[in-house]
């Protein structure tokens, strides 16, 4: 693939050293490609001109190119004036707007050059003139289209909305994330992603490996989105953790976990909450704290059969799970089948503290962007 290059619009009668161009596609490298050439002039527009708005910002530079450079890196800017400076080098505006490619726009300016845009816009993003921005598409956002959506949230923030029943797959990459994720996405009620779905009618072994557990899973009826991804997603802000839980008796409800967060590979991936609620019309009850505290998980690593935690629990339970001192009543990775014993079948309370059989668990969380 391409190294990704800026283009600008050129004021005809200016002129653009080939170092800044060197400059620019220095600072501009990306993995993605850009269309066109790199700079085109604008017929009829005359030698020393600038655009009459109000710059975000201004810096003194050493070139252009350097200008073009700094750009690029604020999402305000979406063009630039340069002029000469008297004590020496250049004065880089960089400026909130476009001129619509219109010369009538400028306004004459000795020793000044106007700079705009064609299109910087990434991944198939178009630059909208009418907007002064880029609109992006397939996943993509950012002032030049230029990264994947963060999350499900973050998605659903910038427009990808649905009913509450739609669900989408979609692309992300998560705050300091060095890869993306294929994510299943809740399009509404601000955006959620999918952390697991487990369904009784289709029976997977749970007792898998750390790195399997790491790296996440997906078969016709179950997922686990990985503990990898868990932690890029749960660490970009305030993460609210949703715990839908079905089975017998009157199982079935939601439970909520405040600034959940999951730690990273080296601290054994440790799962965190500040605090907890049920919904407010269809509740479960609080299985991550259910029995005496030493079950509790809120603190607790997460252990596998080929890298157990120090009371056996994983390899007792036959599934990853975050354990304590005690082997919690509560594990959703147990089997979820209902003709097994309790002691190895998934289990959660109901909103009345009644520890019920489960036969269905979909998790997922929002980050408050």
């Amino acid at each position: 693939m391409m190294h990704s290059t800026a283009q600008f619009r050129v004021q005809a009668g200016s002129h653009v050293p080939v170092f800044c161009i060197l400059i620019l596609l220095v600072a501009c490298s990306r993995s993605s490609e850009y269309r066109g050439e790199l700079f085109t002039a604008m017929a009829g527009c005359s030698e020393g001109v600038f655009l009459p708005v109000t710059p975000v910002d201004s810096d003194v530079v050493a070139s252009q190119g350097q200008c073009l450079a700094n750009c690029l890196e604020d999402s305000s800017c979406m063009s630039v004036n340069i002029c000469d400076d008297p004590r020496g080098g250049q004065v880089c505006h960089r400026l909130p707007e476009t001129s619509n490619g219109s010369c009538t726009d400028l306004q004459a300016a000795a020793g000044c050059v106007f700079l705009e845009p064609v299109n910087v816009c990434q991944h198939g993003g178009r630059f909208n003139d009418s907007m002064s921005k880029c609109d992006c598409y397939d996943d993509f956002t950012g002032p030049y289209c230029e990264r994947r959506y963060r999350d499900c949230s973050e998605a659903h923030k910038y427009g990808m909305q649905g009913k509450s029943s739609q669900y989408r797959i979609i692309s992300i990459q998560p705050l300091n994330a060095p890869a993306e994720y294929q994510v299943e996405c809740l399009l509404a009620y601000g955006g959620w992603t999918v952390v697991e779905e487990r369904k009784s009618s289709c029976q997977n072994d749970y007792n898998k490996t750390w790195d399997e557990y790491k790296t996440g899973w997906t078969t016709p009826c179950n997922r686990w989105l990985g503990l990898d991804a868990l932690h890029y997603i749960s660490n970009q802000g305030i993460a609210t953790f949703d715990m839908y839980v079905r089975g017998s008796g009157a199982l079935s409800g939601q439970y909520y976990y405040s600034n959940f967060k999951i730690g990273d590979k080296a601290d054994g991936y440790t799962l965190t909450y500040t605090g907890s609620y049920n919904h407010s019309s269809k509740a479960s009850g609080n299985g991550f704290e259910y029995g005496v505290a030493t079950k509790h998980i809120n603190g607790q690593r997460f252990a596998t059969w080929d890298r157990p935690d120090p009371s056996g629990c994983a390899i007792s339970d036959g599934a990853g799970w975050w354990y304590g001192t005690n082997c919690p009543d509560t594990n959703l990775h147990k089997k979820l089948d209902a003709s097994v014993p309790a002691a190895i079948m998934a289990q959660w309370p109901d909103n009345n503290d009644v520890l019920e059989k489960v036969s269905f668990v979909k998790t997922e969380i929002k980050v408050l962007w």
